[in-house]
């Protein structure tokens, strides 16, 4: 098969490209498993819902000119713009004037050994959850990170008795402060107990009960063990040697590759005004999605926009503009927590529980 865009990835990235690219005229290939589905965010709609969320399918994505093709990258070739695909009845290979990376994160690969456990942030995984929800469960969330906590809230929310086991000290331990202990509170608000410092060995879930091993605090049994420990990249030969996240230049072509693009969790971006960003959130893999469109159609844009991530925990909605990792220190300045770098300006700001105050927030990043 021979495209003029083949995109490698269908989430939130890809199917951003895909539409911007059908929206000029080009007709795309997008490449990956299953359906075209919103995840990780899905680890919290699927859990209230118990459907997983489709971005659109693939007779609406016809209709756009984008094609889909349901199977798994195994190989690419670069030089020779080559994507091999494992499908469900055999092999196929690609090859397309221009390339997208856009495979995202892996998040089934967990740091221990975890034999049948649930991983929220793929489909299959979430909905193994919702099938064991009829009745209200022990659930133990291995992880305390923005997708544990926000997992953890929404399934006490819906009843259930959750704890969360961490090896960090608090929730959200790799973010800046405040936040670790807004999250520690929003737990506990909930009725839901966290433990730090948990190292943990193994899982095992056999679908009606599971324990996890630790080496810190001996065995934990729950009806069911959610593992949230984060996302990896997994990429395939061909671009397994290469580094990730992707120094790409101002119009995210992979350094060397000028008909290859990186876009999502696997690119660090270049940002007009606040320079390489880390792994981009959600935003920004639409955001990069979009751009490498418009440099593929042959437009020249900036990313430019302020970087925003936003998370709701239980009734708690944090949002934050900028970027925190500039920030030199925090203070709370009239109800907002304000990151200034080493020059004194402002880096970020985080919003809480405020929402109407987003505008305000933007506005004094947009002075930089």
């Amino acid at each position: 098969m021979q495209v003029d865009v083949a995109i490698l990835g269908n989430g939130v990235s890809g199917y951003s490209c895909a539409v911007q690219l059908a929206k000029r005229g080009f007709v795309s290939l997008l490449i990956g498993p299953g359906g075209v589905v919103d995840r990780p965010p899905l680890s919290k709609q699927v859990l209230v819902t118990g459907v997983p969320v489709l971005l659109s399918t693939p007779e609406k994505l016809a209709e756009r000119s984008v094609l889909c093709l349901d199977g798994v990258v195994t190989a690419v070739d670069l030089e020779h713009r080559r994507i091999e695909v494992s499908v469900s009845d055999g092999h196929e290979t690609v090859t397309a004037r221009e390339i997208v990376v856009a495979l995202g994160l892996d998040y089934s690969i967990t740091p221990f050994d975890a034999q049948g456990a649930v991983v929220p942030s793929t489909p299959q995984g979430a909905l193994q959850l919702v099938t064991r929800l009829d009745s209200p469960r022990d659930i133990l969330v291995v992880g305390g990170g923005l997708v544990g906590v926000e997992s953890a809230a929404t399934l006490a929310g819906r009843g259930h008795q959750v704890r969360v086991i961490d090896v960090a000290a608090r929730p959200l331990d790799r973010f800046h402060d405040p936040l670790p202990d807004l999250a520690a509170e929003y737990l506990a608000e909930l009725g839901i107990a966290f433990t730090g410092g948990v190292g943990v060995d193994s899982v095992l879930d056999d679908g009606s009960a599971a324990e996890v091993r630790t080496r810190t605090h001996g065995t934990l049994t729950a009806d069911a063990v959610l593992v949230a420990t984060g996302g990896r990249p997994t990429l395939p030969p061909g671009l397994d040697q290469l580094e990730w996240p992707a120094p790409v230049d101002s119009d995210l072509r992979l350094p060397g590759h000028d008909h290859v693009y990186v876009v999502g969790d696997l690119a660090a971006p270049v940002h007009a005004h606040h320079g390489r960003l880390p792994m981009p959130h959600w935003d920004m893999a639409v955001r990069t999605g979009v751009k490498a469109a418009q440099t593929i159609a042959g437009e020249h844009a900036s990313l430019d926009h302020v970087p925003y991530w936003w998370s709701e925990i239980g009734e708690h909605r944090l949002a934050e503009y900028g970027v925190a990792s500039a920030a030199e220190s925090w203070e709370l300045e009239d109800g907002l927590y304000v990151g200034r770098d080493a020059e004194g300006d402002v880096a970020a700001v985080l919003v809480v529980d405020e929402p109407q105050r987003v505008r305000q927030a933007r506005a004094m990043l947009s002075r930089r």
